[in-house]
């Protein structure tokens, strides 16, 4: 489980649903070969009947349905099987080049500061109820407010004006021009005016939408949720897509990937993201197709410093932690082969990927070294000393079913133990976990955490913006270069101009280690062979879920 941030969150990679990020990443193809399309003859068009219920198990619940309210995964991929999203998408098989979706067209200006989104004239809420440009501007309004605290409200600065002349246009006027114009103008997947208008925003005791929507857009309805437990969704007969052939859709909570693993080798489930050390054994199931891909959107992992801590401010402290970490141990024996290493903010699949940043390949002498010359020398057991104080790090992870996050944890105490830095380990379940990470105190060290990158490196910016601090900069970094080179490389116009903006972030962030970059991951999926319909593309599996069905 990764957090996602991305320019328009609800296009995000989950381990439930659909993988639909943002713009230019061309994925890599390493020799692992083509992804797989699924059991023979799958896709060369069994016949699809509607009907069936498919179960899908995670490790990790929801924490609310609002989508301008929370920002982790698990929350969005309850929230994209009810709400459709924005205005366009990127096309699954080109993740480069954006498609229609609420809007069956747009027309840009000249000047490419007004973007005019022309909406599909066939849109309909669950309820009935046109889909119309107000409910687009009703929910950017308060988004937009400051009280409303949304999470991505960075995204609107680029946004003069938002505009609904009449129930099927949405204009869109920015500020200046720019590269990413088209998602800088996508900001919005509505909620539905009529029902939410009369509500609170924030309350959940005033505002029952927040848990449990009766009105939505998406491919699905919510049935019932009960947390912890499992959530059941039902298909939706007005999606703009065509009603989906599964009549239900359920997610399980699982204690561990072990548990979902051995549901789905048993048939108890139907689709399970399990530990990479169950990687082969998942091959050889009889009754499972294991899906594979290499993202055009990776998912990394890192070790996050808390940059709040004085000793942790010191950058020659953190450039000695930096090498005691042995990625390709992590990358063999906790990843099993199924990813790489990683140096800096965007892994190898990006346009963008610069190869030359400063690395800290593992040396375990020179981290000594390098604590020694910070003024941490070893005491009686081996723990750095100074000024009387020992250097003992508390590091968190979530979700405490990750078996992942838990090695990569472990390893990472083992290894900072031989240079002399004690660290205390603690999981915590992830609604917990994302509290303590965001929120006063920040009674924590260091955090083991991942990101999906977005397809289009602009939008990385919010997790390194001073204004996102605390929601999205977790780690409370700022670094006015840095975000001055995201503006620039929005500004222009080719990719050569653009990859040496990003290029030099990555230098810079390779330099000020606010993150400890690990691994970028492979991406796969087991799902049992009942479920047909399944495609596999650069953006993962899911975005045709109403083509899904039971054989």
């Amino acid at each position: 489980m990764v957090h996602c941030r991305l320019a328009a969150p609800w296009r995000v990679a989950t381990c439930m649903f659909a993988a639909v990020l943002l713009t230019a990443c061309a994925p890599s193809q390493p020799e692992a070969g083509p992804p797989r399309v699924g059991p023979a003859g799958d896709a060369a068009g069994q016949q699809a009947h509607a009907g069936g219920s498919m179960v899908v198990a995670s490790t990790t619940d929801a924490v609310s349905f609002h989508p301008f309210k929370v920002s982790d995964t698990a929350s969005r991929g309850y929230q994209n099987l009810v709400y459709a999203g924005g205005l366009i998408a990127h096309d699954p098989q080109s993740p480069e080049n954006f498609i229609p979706w609420l809007a069956e067209s747009w027309d840009i200006s000249a000047d490419r500061l007004t973007f005019t989104f022309h909406l599909r004239p066939d849109l309909r809420w669950s309820d009935g109820h046109p889909i119309t440009s107000a409910d687009f501007k009703w929910t950017y309004d308060q988004a937009l407010k400051p009280e409303n605290q949304y999470p991505y409200a960075s995204n609107f600065e680029p946004i003069v004006a938002y505009e609904a002349p009449d129930p099927l246009t949405v204009v869109v006027t920015l500020r200046e021009p720019s590269a990413v114009g088209l998602d800088n103008a996508d900001v919005i997947g509505p909620l539905p005016k009529h029902v939410w208008e009369n509500l609170d925003w924030s309350d959940a005791g005033l505002n029952p939408e927040i848990m449990a929507p009766t009105v939505v857009s998406g491919p699905f309805k919510l049935k019932e949720w009960q947390r912890d437990h499992h959530a059941t969704f039902v298909a939706n007969d007005l999606y703009f897509k065509g009603r989906p052939k599964l009549d239900s859709y359920v997610i399980q909570v699982v204690p561990s990937q072990a548990v979902a693993f051995e549901k789905l080798r048993a048939g108890e489930v139907d689709r399970a993201e399990f530990d990479p050390a169950d990687y082969d054994r998942a091959k050889r199931l009889d009754n499972v197709t294991v899906y594979e891909w290499w993202p055009a959107a990776a998912s990394w992992s890192y070790l996050g410093f808390n940059l709040r801590k004085p000793y942790l401010q010191d950058l020659t402290v953190r450039q000695a932690m930096a090498y005691a970490i042995d990625r390709h141990l992590i990358v063999d024996k906790i990843m099993y082969g199924l990813g790489g290493p990683i140096y800096s903010a965007y892994p190898t699949s990006c346009w963008c990927y610069n190869p030359d940043v400063p690395r800290y390949d593992y040396n375990p002498e020179r981290a000594r070294q390098l604590l020694a010359a910070a003024g941490w020398l070893p005491g009686p057991d081996g723990i750095v000393v100074k000024d009387g104080e020992r250097l003992r790090l508390k590091m968190i992870y979530g979700p405490n079913t990750s078996k992942t996050r838990e090695r990569i944890a472990t390893v990472a105490q083992e290894e900072f133990r031989k240079i002399g830095v004690e660290v205390e380990l603690q999981g915590l379940e992830w609604g917990t976990f994302l509290q303590v990470v965001h929120a006063p105190p920040f009674d924590w060290d260091m955090t083991v955490l991942g990101w999906t990158s977005t397809l289009d490196p602009h939008w990385m910016y919010q997790i390194w913006s001073e204004k996102n601090i605390p929601k999205l900069n977790a780690v409370g970094y700022v670094n006015k270069r840095v975000e001055d080179l995201f503006a620039e490389g929005a500004r222009e116009f080719t990719l050569e101009q653009r990859r040496r903006s990003y290029q030099e972030i990555q230098r810079i962030l390779a330099d000020d280690l606010p993150y400890l970059f690990l691994t970028m991951s492979k991406g796969y999926t087991g799902i049992n062979n009942r479920i047909g319909g399944v495609e596999v593309t650069p953006l993962g599996v899911g975005q045709n879920i109403e083509q899904w069905y039971v054989k």
